[in-house]
């Protein structure tokens, strides 16, 4: 037996043991799982790099100006002046973990996104893109309570408030008493606003191009699958956990699976 005959033998092997633990197995998903199964630690850093805290000077920032008009410091002696720290560098040396590095990535992915889309939306009259997803999320509930909403969102209250007023200044939203609770009132999307939403439409795709053209259709569809997963998992675990406090959190979520 070749070595292709043998790799073939493993992958039918590998397919053979994914089938019995899953009673709906895919190709597409026993793909992910292989390929995630196979797939090599990257190495990480055990220091990070600051793009422009570790830099000289930013090729685009301002430049700090020091006693006498136009003298300019270095960036670094920028940072050094608010630190009081000569000659040390910002940057930790304990080992990055793989999920302290899935975190920065993205969080830095979510900061790219919410950049591109800030200046995206401006022209529309929109602050974010928060403002049209919940439009878009509020044309999915019907006419929820306010506090549905924000809470669908997943939305501090008063951050939620603010965007919900700001909409129904705009007029793309209106707001009417709930029969059942006069206390309480719901919302509905207004004829304005379902105009905007579909105008919105082409300029949240150019932003969404913008974030993600540089990955394949391959590697767009791999991403999309496993961040699915991650969705999922924390989607169940949100609702339960929303009012314990982070110990309790961590006890159910991480230390309960070891």
């Amino acid at each position: 037996m070749d070595s292709g005959e043998e790799k073939l033998v493993e992958l039918v092997n590998a397919w053979a043991a994914y089938s019995s633990v899953h009673d709906q197995a895919d190709l597409p998903g026993f793909c992910l799982h292989y390929l995630t199964e196979q797939a090599k630690p990257v190495p990480l850093p055990t220091q990070h790099h600051h793009p422009i805290l570790n830099s000289d000077v930013a090729p685009d920032a301002a430049i700090p100006t020091g006693e006498e008009a136009g003298q300019h410091q270095p960036k670094t002696q920028w940072v050094e002046s608010l630190t009081e720290r000569k000659n040390k560098s910002i940057a930790t040396s304990r080992h990055i973990r793989p999920e302290a590095h899935l975190a920065s990535l993205t969080g830095r992915l979510a900061s790219y996104a919410h950049f591109y889309s800030k200046k995206a939306m401006q022209p529309i009259g929109f602050k974010s893109i928060e403002d049209p997803v919940y439009l878009i999320v509020l044309a999915q509930m019907g006419t929820p309570k306010k506090s549905e909403l924000i809470y669908e969102m997943m939305a501090e209250f008063a951050s939620g408030i603010d965007v919900i007023n700001r909409l129904v200044k705009m007029e793309l939203i209106e707001e009417f008493p709930d029969e059942q609770d006069r206390r309480s009132k719901r919302l509905l999307l207004t004829n304005k606003g379902i105009t905007v939403i579909q105008e919105t439409f082409p300029v949240m795709d150019k932003v969404a191009d913008v974030a993600y053209s540089s990955l394949s259709e391959g590697e767009k569809t791999l991403l999309v699958q496993i961040l699915q997963k991650l969705d999922k998992y924390h989607a169940d675990h949100y609702r339960p956990n929303r009012t314990a406090d982070f110990d309790t959190v961590y006890e159910r979520m991480v230390a309960a699976q070891g």
